[in-house]
């Protein structure tokens, strides 16, 4: 295995370490084991640098697995460096700063936060969430974000924020009710702060897989992250984008939008590729070449801001550019 320091010029990371573990993939592992992987602002920040610059830009990478080292996979919050008495942020309150000054610094630096949480979903590869022991807190909110979470018997959930005054705001109220389908279980762990362990989270829907240790986790997410390595980055890169924009948008306008995402990557060399070795049964090579490792390098858009798709006679966009006539 190597660091990724060692095979491109990138920043020295404290927190968190990133390490090729097969063709293809590549580990993010937080990597405070003496504080249980606690998170503090430098950790933060790594996370959101390490998936919008490194993982990104590395055309190498087609799967992620996220993980903890030492005993946990976090404990959430770093209670130690980081103070919850201004929203929930981080930010430390300053009885000398007029009350507006504060809540704009907790808009500022949460705001930071929260798009650290969202490189993940929106890097544009597969990020497989890895989680053995504990999960806590502003960590579980973490694993919102990943594609796919699969955890050990013995791990335990904990959403604690209600228990210390404040509501979630970097995922935990925002992102699960999107991606867990009880809503009323969601309600009553979110309102009520009890733990929740591995047998309950699976019939939740909050992972997909349950462990006996955390050897088997690591052998069930790497066969998972071996099999989307082998698909056409272009097609796993395309599905990844299209399940965002579906989840927060509705069927016409998703249907509309995968049309319009389609319609341009059906033409790429890796669409030839699968379907004659389709045809002649064999399993398709998809190469890193410059065309395809350019769209595999791509972080999935931000598409809050795109427009209502329309189909007319034929498929068009409406640009809504207010023109008259």
């Amino acid at each position: 295995m190597s660091s990724f320091t060692n095979y491109r010029s990138g920043p020295v990371y404290r927190h968190i370490s990133l390490q090729h573990i097969g063709k293809g993939l590549v580990q993010v592992q937080l990597n405070r084991p003496d504080k249980r992987n606690a998170i503090n602002t430098r950790m933060w920040q790594e996370i959101g640098q390490c998936f919008t610059e490194e993982i990104s830009n590395d055309s190498t990478c087609r799967c992620v697995l996220l993980t903890g080292a030492g005993s946990v996979f976090s404990a959430g919050i770093d209670f130690g460096s980081l103070s919850l008495l201004s929203g929930g942020t981080g930010v430390a309150e300053d009885k000398r700063t007029d009350v507006s000054h504060q809540a704009l610094r907790v808009l500022r630096e949460g705001g930071a936060w929260q798009q650290a949480w969202k490189s993940i979903n929106r890097c544009g590869k597969p990020v497989i969430a890895c989680i053995h022991g504990g999960c806590y807190g502003a960590a579980l909110e973490l694993v919102a974000f990943a594609d796919i979470r699969i955890c050990t018997q013995d791990t335990v959930f904990k959403a604690p924020e209600v228990d210390i005054g404040l509501a979630a705001d970097i995922g935990g109220n925002q992102v699960l009710p999107k991606v867990v389908g009880n809503d009323s279980l969601l309600r009553e762990l979110m309102l009520t702060g009890r733990a929740m362990d591995a047998d309950e989270a699976l019939g939740f829907g909050l992972v997909s897989h349950v462990a006996p240790d955390r050897a088997a986790l690591m052998e069930h997410a790497k066969a998972i992250g071996r099999s989307i390595a082998a698909k056409s980055p272009v097609a796993v890169h395309g599905i990844k984008t299209v399940l965002n924009y579906t989840r927060d948008h509705s069927v016409d306008d998703a249907l509309a939008f995968a049309l319009t995402w389609n319609a341009a990557m059906v033409q790429s060399n890796d669409t030839k590729q699968a379907g004659m070795a389709f045809v002649m049964k064999q399993p398709p090579v998809h190469v890193h070449s410059s065309q395809t490792g350019s769209v595999a390098a791509l972080s999935t858009p931000d598409l809050s801001w795109h427009p209502k798709l329309q189909l007319p006679w034929e498929f068009a966009l409406n640009l809504r550019c207010n023109a008259s006539g």
